[in-house]
């Protein structure tokens, strides 16, 4: 199966992690922060300019998307490619990711498996936000729909350092915690769950600050049914 945006699950190592679940995650992975020219990681301070706001993260330094394969020129270009084609585009962009979601649905229901996608493997990007009424004919649809308006019998799922969104109910965020414990205080009083780095050196938690912690190293599937309601998913610092 060729797609043209998504990776196959058996190329990703934490898409790996759900396929023992039963689960195929397909992972969009964009350039991340300002690498492509194009900021995608609002709440991140910007590694190509040399950003350092105390109220930003400092997570686009010691980005995950640099790690494996992520050194070789070729990925980082094509990652770029594409990055630079959601922002330049944009219908181009989206025609081929809506083609690619319906492939890789059709593939993994085939085989059995339940398909879910991650759009923002080293982005977070608001596709909540992002119309797609506009590759179509217009008259078809309402004013606005989305990619999961377009879905929505599919699981989505991505991490966000991003507290204040609104998204539909097949579409699974959890809190990043960057060190804003107001903010992140205030996520876990709204119900949600939040995703904290622990010392690898020592084994999780079971508690902390009153909230249950789950070990989000055994798969990558951040979604209730996996990881429960309002807790925090530990993650081990890499």
């Amino acid at each position: 199966m060729k797609l043209h945006l998504l990776s196959n699950p058996i190329t990703n190592y934490k898409a790996k992690k759900n396929m023992k679940l039963g689960v195929d995650t397909y992972f969009l992975s964009l350039a991340h922060s300002d690498t492509s020219g194009y900021n995608v990681c609002p709440r991140a301070n910007r590694v190509g300019i040399g950003e350092n706001n105390p109220l930003k993260s400092s997570c686009s330094s010691v980005c995950v998307a640099t790690n494996g394969n992520g050194n070789f020129p070729n990925v980082k270009n094509a990652r770029i490619r594409k990055t630079k084609m959601f922002f330049e585009d944009r219908n181009k962009f989206m025609k081929l990711l809506v083609t690619d979601i319906g492939k890789a649905i059709q593939e993994s229901r085939k085989n059995g498996h339940i398909p879910s996608f991650r759009l923002n493997s080293y982005s977070d990007i608001r596709w909540e936000k992002i119309n797609i009424n506009c590759i179509w004919d217009a008259k078809k649809f309402e004013p606005f729909v989305n990619i999961f308006d377009l879905f929505p019998d599919v699981t989505f799922y991505d991490y966000t350092k991003l507290d204040n969104r609104e998204v539909p109910d097949n579409y699974h965020l959890t809190y990043s915690h960057f060190g804003l414990w107001e903010i992140t205080n205030q996520v876990l009083d709204d119900g949600f769950n939040v995703a904290m780095v622990f010392n690898k050196n020592k084994p999780l938690p079971e508690k902390y600050n009153g909230k249950t912690v789950v070990n989000g190293d055994e798969t990558d599937l951040r979604t209730e049914e996996n990881d429960g309601k309002n807790v925090i998913v530990g993650l081990l610092a890499k």
